[in-house]
């Protein structure tokens, strides 16, 4: 990740700190759908060649009142990547 505490001239400051290394498979960055590093990394790897333009989704919450009989307390139900995929 990026260093902090650099001027806008390159040099070092006095609270100087380096970036931190992230050593994963993978790695997912979630800090919204345009973000600094995203942009960064997209950018660095070449990520944007040769693919289509990013999708963005809506997510909806719904709360719904149903018989006794068909709860079961903790369940929660994920629709990830629908309608989109």
């Amino acid at each position: 990740l990026s260093d902090v505490g650099v001027a806008k001239d390159g040099k070092k400051k006095d609270q100087y700190s380096p970036g931190m290394q992230l050593l994963g498979k993978q790695t997912i960055l979630a800090e919204g759908c345009r973000g600094s590093l995203s942009e960064a990394i997209m950018e660095k790897y070449n990520l944007r060649e040769g693919v289509c333009p990013q999708h963005y989704g809506l997510g909806i919450k719904e709360v719904w009142e149903i018989p006794d009989e068909n709860f079961r307390a903790g369940t929660v139900v994920h629709t990830v990547g629908w309608p989109l995929d």
